[in-house]
């Protein structure tokens, strides 16, 4: 299959060659014409194709007014999104922890480094520009959106009613065309519509083959196309179905990481990430966080959930499922009663059951982010939380 798949009046204009890939293809966008697109590696390359101009990578460097207020290589972290400028004369780039770099004509307005009380539960997975270029929303996996520039915040998800919000990781968020609101898409299809983003649909009761990973609104802002890993598309809406990869065989192993729609609405493109998985590819967990050089491994006897000092854990872990999309074992919670201090301590332990879910891609394969543990005779049985994998 071809990294670059066009459906509608979307025309085919080309893709990378493998073997110039550092890293996987994480996103695509769009130039204003259409005749064009963008595609972002997780090293941050950008290549080119149709009338859309190259100006600058964070491999290579910018070469517009803004660019360079990081210098190349401008991060250690991959990289997550990218946005055009609204006249395609520049672009910006951001990473998982938030680092921007705006090439070409694209300003810049700040990054996450520039938030009081920086901090972040979980990578950034989105920028989206306001419609006259001058600021940019980005929205981390946990749905908390912040404001940059002219960009006037609405909401997030973090600030819905706790029976409300998502028990799975935001992928995306998109604007409506006034820039007075926005939607954020869950890897479940849950949409969340904030400031005057009309509510189209969902997929939040529908039972996924595979994460959604992608969310597209249609010119007008009367509707928007979710994508699957798995080349699925959904349209709500006056967003037309064009076709879809999602019948393709099981044994296509280069999953969907991208999705930009034509300018008027009457196709679109999808984006697979460039790499091909192994045939027998099922995602792993980042057991060892406190020691993340060790790699992601699958059914892993221990997951540590104390990054920091390794005061919690879980142990002795036995699978049940391991699965392209859960996995459910149990074994017992360890944590250290901090008495008299942490440092002299005791280990207790107990049983308890785990389940990983929402498999993302990262530089190193699929790897779930997010984990769920009850342990009811240690009084811990915390709702899910993000976990971290090699996406930041």
């Amino acid at each position: 299959m071809t990294p670059v798949v066009a459906f509608g009046a979307s025309p085919t204009l080309g893709w990378p060659n493998p073997t110039t890939l550092v890293g996987p293809v994480v996103a695509m966008a769009r130039t204003p014409d259409g005749k064009g697109y963008w595609l972002l590696g997780a090293d941050g390359g950008v290549f080119s194709f149709g009338d859309a101009r190259f100006f600058g990578s964070a491999a290579v460097g910018g070469s517009g007014p803004a660019a360079g207020n990081l210098p190349p290589p401008m991060s250690p972290s991959p990289f997550t999104a990218m946005a055009p400028t609204p006249d395609g004369q520049g672009y910006w780039l951001v990473d998982s922890v938030g680092d921007v770099g705006a090439f070409g004509d694209a300003g810049f307005y700040g990054s996450m480094q520039q938030v009081p009380g920086f901090g972040l539960r979980g990578p950034v997975v989105a920028i989206e520009p306001t419609p006259d270029g001058k600021g940019y929303w980005l929205a981390g996996a946990d749905g908390g959106v912040f404001s940059f520039g002219d960009a006037r915040f609405f909401g997030s998800v973090p600030g819905l009613p706790r029976s409300l919000r998502p028990s799975s990781p935001v992928v995306a968020l998109v604007a409506t065309p006034d820039g007075q609101g926005y939607w954020e898409a869950t890897a479940a299809g849950d949409v969340y519509s904030f400031g005057d983003a009309p509510f189209f649909g969902s997929l939040g009761r529908v039972h996924l083959a595979a994460p959604i990973v992608a969310m597209v609104p249609t010119p007008d802002g009367k509707g928007y196309w979710l994508a699957g890993a798995d080349g699925g598309v959904f349209s709500f809406g006056d967003a037309r179905f064009f076709g879809s990869l999602g019948a393709a065989p099981p044994s296509r192993r280069t999953p969907v990481v991208a999705m930009a729609s034509s300018a008027g609405g009457a196709g679109y493109w999808l984006a697979t990430s460039g790499r091909t998985l192994p045939p027998a590819a099922l995602p792993a967990v980042l057991d060892r966080c406190n020691f993340p050089e060790s790699g992601p491994a699958i059914e892993p006897a221990t997951i540590v959930l104390a990054c920091g000092d390794g005061n919690a854990f879980l142990g002795h872990l036995d699978w049940s499922t391991w699965t392209a999309t859960e996995a459910q074992g149990s074994g017992l919670f360890f944590h250290n009663t901090c008495q008299p201090d942490c440092a002299d301590g005791t280990f207790v332990a107990s049983p308890a059951t785990v389940t990983l879910s929402d498999p993302v891609l990262t530089g190193a394969g699929f790897e779930f982010s997010m984990l769920e543990y009850h342990s009811p005779g240690s009084g811990f049985s915390p709702p899910p939380f993000l976990i971290p994998t090699n996406a930041g």
